[in-house]
């Protein structure tokens, strides 16, 4: 919801997913964002792009990954369900 008091600033600052709310970066100390040009910038869809990535491995590499990081836990799929259905 829109305000008088709302920074229109923050609308034109990019899509990435250390940005907080309130304008500033979450993994570094500084004051503004620079934008795209940053090394830390992230498109807050890369994790949608990892777990793509994930599901289309083989299934003895899935379940190597999953044993090895994830306990044998495949968060991937679960994304993977709830991003087909919207």
């Amino acid at each position: 919801m829109l305000t008088r008091k709302m920074d229109f600033e923050l609308i034109s600052l990019p899509d990435c997913a250390g940005l907080r709310e309130n304008g500033k970066c979450s993994w570094l100390n500084t004051d503004a964002c620079i934008g795209e040009q940053c090394s830390f910038y992230r498109r807050k869809s890369s994790r949608e792009r990892a777990n793509r990535r994930l599901c289309s491995l083989d299934e003895s590499v899935q379940a190597r990954i999953s044993k090895k990081y994830y306990g044998g836990y495949r968060p991937w799929l679960e994304d993977a369900s709830t991003s087909d259905r919207g």
